[in-house]
């Protein structure tokens, strides 16, 4: 058995444990990159279709509505790993 630190990427780096300050930094970067996503797609949603965004309780179409959750969901979660994996390298391979 193979230790953890013999462990190879699929890019051929070898892991590194990250710091205490990467993880936190990471974590405060994401939720400030959540933040600014938020705000572009909340402007963008309202110049293309010049209403505001649909809120949960509202009474809307249902595609509508998924639209807009979709939206939101896909591009902040992406915008979250995306500065997370720039401040902090996954330390495993793919799943």
């Amino acid at each position: 058995m193979a230790k953890d630190e013999d462990v190879v990427q699929p890019d051929g780096s070898i892991p590194q444990k990250p710091s205490l300050a990467q993880t936190l930094f990471a974590a405060l970067a994401g939720v400030l990159a959540v933040k600014i996503v938020t705000y572009v797609v909340v402007t963008m949603w309202r110049l293309v279709t010049r209403e505001d965004p649909p809120d949960l309780e509202q009474e809307i179409p249902v595609a509508k509505k998924a639209a807009w959750l979709a939206l939101i969901a896909a591009s902040t979660g992406v915008a979250r790993q995306l500065v997370r994996d720039a401040i902090k390298p996954p330390t495993s391979g793919a799943a």
